[in-house]
């Protein structure tokens, strides 16, 4: 092990790490392991100018843009799936101006390797006979020197903090997913800075009883934050089933602002946002029988 300090650090500290303007990269997979914690406390700070890169994100981005919280965005779904085949405030017009840079996922797993490897672009196949080189100009087309059809190349994506929800963790950042990684390690490899919430921290000893499921090692991870439940209302793999309760609550209350009546969704916020002035508060706010009750089936 290179390092032997501790890299567990509060909710709010880690928070404090993002600032406005910054580029964050989200893990997780639309509603499964998605940084709630450390997201919902850049809601109750109301960070903004911020650019998103996130493989298929759920609506946690969508609440972002609801809070005007997003300058730019880069990823290929916002929504919810069944629930939500889109989120509410990203398909349409409520005063909340952002940018979109179109890709697939495909097309961003190549931006993230590009970012990773050093290099300036990647080819991406999968963009070729698609009108995504119009739309995003991180995508041009080049001629291949090896004398066969062009081909499009993509740019780098550099993030500033990637912002990952993970099962466990030593306190010196050795992390463990217990389940799909998704486009993780990806995110946190393009990253200057990587946090990950975790449901549990535990010995360096469990660690390395079981070295090939570590997913992040401590090279990669700059701080650890302790958060059970931090992926609420997301699931967490092996943890909690999603809430399709409060994801429902919500949307329901998105379009009602957008039909007019904002009421429902200023209560969504001061309930589960701006009121609870911490982690335990939210919970609080949710409910343990909620909670408890989002317990995996067996």
């Amino acid at each position: 092990m290179s390092r032997r300090n501790s890299v567990v650090i509060a909710l709010e500290e880690a928070a404090a790490a993002i600032p406005d303007g910054a580029v964050i990269g989200i893990g997780g997979f639309v509603t499964t392991n998605k940084p709630m914690a450390l997201l919902r406390q850049l809601m109750r700070e109301r960070r903004k100018g911020l650019t998103v890169v996130a493989a298929p994100s759920g609506l946690e981005v969508d609440m972002m843009i609801a809070l005007g919280m997003v300058d730019k965005l880069i990823t290929p779904y916002v929504g919810a799936e069944a629930i939500s085949p889109v989120g509410p405030f990203h398909s349409k017009w409520a005063g909340r101006t952002f940018r979109v840079e179109e890709v697939d996922l495909g097309t961003l797993v190549t931006c993230l390797r590009a970012r990773f490897q050093g290099v300036p672009f990647l080819p991406v196949m999968g963009a070729v006979g698609t009108s995504l080189p119009e739309l995003n100009p991180n995508l041009k087309w080049l001629d291949d020197p090896f004398g066969g059809p062009p081909v499009v190349v993509a740019a780098p994506v550099e993030i500033d903090v990637a912002i990952i929800h993970a099962s466990q963790a030593d306190r010196y950042g050795n992390v463990q997913h217990r389940g799909a990684v998704f486009v993780d390690n990806l995110i946190a490899q393009a990253a200057n800075k990587v946090i990950v919430q975790v449901e549990k921290l535990v010995s360096n000893e469990e660690i390395r009883s079981a070295p090939t499921e570590t997913t992040l090692p401590c090279e990669f991870v700059d701080a650890v934050v302790l958060a059970p439940y931090g992926a609420h209302p997301s699931a967490s793999q092996n943890y909690y089933q999603l809430d399709e309760g409060l994801m429902k609550e919500y949307l329901r209350a998105g379009k009602s602002f957008l039909q007019g009546d904002t009421a429902p969704l200023e209560g969504f916020w001061k309930k589960y946002v701006d009121r609870p002035a911490t982690h335990c508060d939210y919970l609080a706010a949710v409910g343990l029988d909620r909670l408890f009750g989002l317990g995996l089936e067996v």
